[in-house]
Parts: structure tokens; sequence; C-alpha cells
């Protein structure tokens, strides 16, 4: 039997598609994850017996926590491949986003980006970030979309006029995700029902109230700010609601759009990087003019749900080709 590979899998912070990743890994490969949280993280010895130990060394995201890996990197000369994701390769100065706009953390990202043998882009949008901000030759930038799971699609059921959307709520999401044009487009619709799930939190992810005071504030009294919900939740409003609404003013990718299609919603998202290139046509896309938006929602809510059902998912996006093109660019 042919001796499986030793990936080193380095990250900062928990997520869902992060945890995809790493179940895919292990699927093929020996696992090591390492979530750099803290200074501690950075200074612990048993880093170079990680690299050791690897063969090839896979980072999530081109942001500091990298750093450590790079540097021990220029002895060991393993594969090192970083999967450069939002933030991190954008630049959108309308909204103060993106490492690309300029100053240090420029200069910090492209160097991170200069020592990876592979970047690996979640779109062709946000190749084009990559390829234009960072300024990495298109030979070293590998095409992979996020996976996510469609056993949800088995459980689509009779749907509620009611609007969806899914993401964190901070200083830095309000506008970035769109949650200003969200509440503006419930006030247009008083009758819908519209309803945000996501965590609460400050720009590094702890617990906040600051943002959302804001939010529930200036928000009409048809929209319900849930918070934080668990799975098993989440899809139940994936389950029921008949539209996704996202009208972010940017996105890489868009994980919550694609579950939410995924279990039946119908996504209306705005003409966005990677949004209109995830949805395709399997849903609407308005230049988040809020007159135009309510008109497209109330179109689909006089509809019936079978003449709208958007229940196909790229196959691109799927966990069987993602694992593929991992295998193919890590292993061999």
């Amino acid at each position: 039997m042919k001796k499986k590979k030793n990936i080193l899998y380095i990250i900062s912070g928990e997520t869902g598609f992060k945890e995809t990743d790493e179940k895919i890994l292990k699927s093929f490969a020996n696992v090591i994850k390492v979530n750099y949280q803290s200074i501690i993280d950075y200074l612990n010895p048993k880093t170079l017996y990680y690299m050791t130990w690897a063969d090839t060394i896979l980072i999530w995201f081109a942001s500091i926590h990298a750093i450590p890996a790079i540097l021990l990197n220029y002895f060991f000369n393993k594969g090192l491949f970083i999967i450069a994701n939002g933030w991190d390769v954008a630049d959108v100065p309308e909204i103060g986003y993106g490492a690309m706009r300029g100053g240090s953390r420029k200069i910090i990202g492209k160097w991170i980006l200069s020592r990876a043998t592979k970047v690996i882009a979640d779109s062709k949008s946000n190749r084009n970030e990559i390829l234009n901000n960072a300024k990495v030759h298109p030979n070293r930038i590998q095409l992979i979309y996020i996976a996510v799971s469609n056993d949800e699609s088995d459980s689509v059921q009779e749907k509620i006029n009611q609007v969806l959307t899914v993401g964190e709520i901070n200083e830095e999401t309000f506008f970035r995700k769109g949650i200003d044009r969200f509440i503006n487009v419930a006030k247009k619709l008083p009758d819908v029902q519209f309803y945000h799930i996501g965590k609460w939190t400050d720009k590094s992810g702890n617990p906040c109230e600051k943002t959302i005071d804001y939010a529930k504030k200036n928000s009409p009294s048809n929209i319900q700010f849930l918070g934080y919900q668990n799975k098993k939740e989440l899809l139940r409003y994936y389950r029921e609601s008949k539209i996704y609404l996202q009208l972010s003013r940017h996105e890489t990718f868009g994980v919550s759009v694609v579950e939410a299609m995924a279990s039946g919603c119908i996504p209306v998202v705005s003409n966005q990087y990677a949004l209109p290139e995830i949805v395709g046509k399997n849903g609407y896309i308005t230049d988040s003019n809020i007159d135009s938006t309510v008109n497209i929602i109330r179109e689909i809510l006089k509809s019936k749900f079978e003449d709208n059902n958007p229940n196909i998912l790229n196959k691109d996006f799927s966990i069987d080709v993602r694992t593929n093109l991992f295998k193919e660019l890590l292993i061999n």
C-alpha cells in the first residue's frame, strides 16, 4: 500500500469551510493542523517538528500566521500552498477594505504570496484579485472552488415567503456584506419577514454588541436578528426561506449563498465580485438599487416555488471535485 503523504495545515481561527477542508485533506493524507491565535502559538517550538514531518504545507489566507512556516521553509524547501481569499488580496477603497490598498500590509502580503509554490483561488473573481492586486504570475495560481455539501438538497420543503441573509455583523462586515442594503430593502417591504443569522462580533471575531445595536436601531420591525444559530437551526431557515438575499459590496466566493441554494432558496445577489459567478443562471443579479431589488423580490414572492427553484448546484462546488483537485495539486 502506498504510504500517505503528510500535510501541515495552518489556519488562524476556525470556520466551517476550513473544517471542510480539514476533512478533505484527512481523506487522502496524514494531517496536522496548527491554529495560530496568540503569540504563544507563533513561538511554539513544535512548529519546527511539524515542518520536518510534513511533505507539504497548506495555509489558509496570506496573513501573518503564514510567516513562521514561510521563514522555516527557506531551510526545508517543502511544497507550500496558500489559499488567498478575501481581505488578504482585496483592494476596495470605497469601503476601506483589503490588504492590497497599500502600505506595509500590502508589502507583507505580496511577500507571503511570493513564497508560495502555488496560490489557490476560490473563484475566478478571487483569481483576478490575486493576479491584479497581488501581482502573482498566472502560472502560479490554481482555481479550486470552495466545497459545499449538497446533502441538504434532498430535504427541500415547501417554502415560506420570507427573506434570509447570513453572515457576521461587525464594523467591517456591515457595509461589505450589505447589511445596510438588507435593512433598506426590508423597509420597503413591511409585510415580508426578513431574518439575519450570524454572530455579532468586533473585527477580531470577539463577541460585541456595538454594531448590532446600531443595526437594530435602524431596522424596521419586520427584521429579526437571530444571532448565531447551530447548523441544525441554520439549515431549518435555509429550507424554510423562499429568498436568500446577499447584497455584498465584496465577496470572494459566497459560501452562505451556495448553502442556501442547496436548500432550494432563490438567491438575489448584488452584481459584485464573485456573486454573479457563483449564482450563474440559478438566481437573480441586481445592481443593488433598493427599488429594483424590491421589485425582484416582489415578483419572486408572487411566483410559484417550482417556477424558480434553483436547486441545481455547480458541480465545481462539490466535495469530490475539491478533493480530487487538492490531491492532484498537493500530492503529485
